[in-house]
């Protein structure tokens, strides 16, 4: 279950899907669904879990953004047995900017330190259940090190990542990086913007599944 109004924005986000979604990117995106959907009857038919690992530089903003959509679009179509995780080549922390655009549009934050280097972002959908978000590298050990599907969402990673050890199959959904208005007067809308975007083509994709 996610609150009323993160429900809200995911219906818009779906009915707008068709003109939102180019038609080249949907080819990108259906290749995805079908491998993660073959690879998911596999893991439901063995009762294993099927993971998700979505991959970007520093595991500050894109990934994240992805790897809570992801979660969301699971729970919101009731897909069984599949994590989404995300991490960086290196660990940094989960931007202040990311956690402001994730309350915007709907979720709830809670964290015990703030000033920690790199705080644990707890990010509620609901009223009980909740995503922890923090920087990590994709050597972690919270992370899946073997027989995931990586996505990567930065170019990048994209670029200096042609293999990622352990993976499945790889992945290429990159988005333009918020962080070029981290010095604007406002940069939160950006990242708004860039979140919906993840968000409606991760809906799109788990919605096939």
């Amino acid at each position: 279950m996610i609150n009323d109004k993160l429900k809200s924005n995911c219906n818009k986000l779906i009915s707008e899907a068709d003109q939102t979604i180019s038609a080249e990117r949907r080819i990108v995106l259906d290749e995805l669904a079908s491998f993660i959907r073959k690879e998911l009857e596999v893991a439901l038919s063995e009762d294993k879990e099927l993971s998700v690992v979505y991959l970007c530089t520093h595991n500050s903003r894109r990934s994240h953004f992805a790897q809570v959509w992801g979660h969301i679009a699971s729970v919101l179509f009731n897909v069984k047995n599949l994590k989404t995780y995300s991490g960086g080549t290196v660990a940094t922390e989960c931007h202040p900017n990311t956690i402001a655009a994730l309350k915007h549009i709907g979720f709830e934050i809670k964290c015990e330190d703030l000033s920690a280097a790199n705080p644990l972002y707890q990010v509620y959908y609901n009223d009980t259940d909740f995503i922890d978000c923090y920087s990590k590298a994709n050597t972690a050990d919270s992370i899946p090190q073997t027989d995931f599907i990586a996505v990567m969402t930065c170019s990048d990673s994209d670029d200096n990542c042609p293999l990622v050890p352990g993976a499945k199959k790889r992945f290429s959904t990159t988005y333009d990086d918020p962080k070029e208005f981290d010095d604007s007067e406002n940069p939160v809308p950006y990242y708004v913007e860039r979140s919906l975007q993840i968000a409606s083509e991760i809906l799109y994709t788990f919605q096939q599944l």
